[in-house]
């Protein structure tokens, strides 16, 4: 029997393999929120339909540390219709760089209290050039279960050693339309996380960048451990800036070959803003 989730997933991928390389310049590229002195750059909303009573906003960003234009981390927030009950939704952040691994990731962050919105931020990645896009990866309570959804990601942010601006990158799209994953010998599926917005299911194993820059892959279940109830989210919270930390495999899925550290802060928004 389907799950909320799988079935969920089923659905976004007939529609996204149809439809996303027609709307992929002007949905996943559209123009976006930044800073004047390029502290951030955001996303374009994902606008949810109404789940149990209640219609979301998710967003998708890069911030830049307050000490070097070459220290940034990934966030997400999200923003409700009106103030939503503890459990009614989650978040995650995550950054990638531009061959698609998952460099930097917060847990997913549930909010443990009657809220507005809030944000979630990835931990620092510190002296980092190259190119960077960060995108989020939403739940929200249906009644029964959660629905999960990926927002939008942000603009690509390419980071040199004395500028930073915002990119296209070709790389990027061709991971985006990727149709099927690569699987293993063991029958599981490996890749980038980049290509779920077209397959509609993350890989088995998603490829990262451990603790000490060792290239592997971590596990699904290990980056977003599944939910089914609002008493199942609660029991995995965490503290803000609590570390989680879990194996980096090589791509047989068995191999341990280093670890990847989930840091998670988060900020409430409690107003109507």
């Amino acid at each position: 029997m389907n799950t909320t989730k799988q079935v969920t997933r089923q659905i976004g991928k007939m529609v996204k393999v149809c439809a996303l390389s027609v709307t992929l310049m002007s949905t996943f590229f559209m123009p976006t929120a930044s800073a004047a002195d390029g502290d951030f750059v955001e996303s374009s909303p994902y606008k949810t339909p109404k789940i149990y009573g209640h219609t979301y906003s998710f967003y998708s960003g890069i911030l830049r540390g307050d000490s070097s234009k070459l220290t940034i981390r990934a966030y997400s927030k999200v923003l409700a219709d009106t103030t939503v009950p503890t459990g009614s939704m989650g978040q995650q952040a995550v950054l990638h760089d531009s061959t698609g691994r998952l460099v930097t990731a917060s847990d997913m962050k549930y909010n443990d209290e009657s809220l507005k919105g809030f944000y979630v931020y990835s931990p620092y990645l510190y002296d980092s050039t190259g190119k960077y896009y960060a995108r989020s990866i939403a739940e929200f309570y249906n009644g029964s279960g959660y629905n999960t959804y990926n927002g939008n990601k942000s603009p690509i942010m390419t980071l040199n050693l004395n500028t930073m601006s915002l990119s296209e990158d070709k790389d990027i799209e061709e991971i985006i339309l990727k149709e099927e994953y690569d699987v293993n010998n063991n029958g599981e599926t490996y890749g980038s996380l980049l290509s779920e917005y077209t397959i509609g299911e993350a890989p088995d194993l998603i490829s990262a960048v451990g603790t000490n820059g060792e290239e592997g892959y971590v596990r699904a279940e290990d980056l977003t451990p599944e939910v089914s109830s609002i008493e199942e989210a609660l029991e995995q919270e965490i503290e803000n800036g609590e570390v989680r930390t879990i194996p980096l495999y090589d791509v047989d899925g068995e191999t341990v070959i280093g670890e990847f550290e989930l840091e998670t802060e988060f900020e409430y928004i409690t107003d109507t803003e």
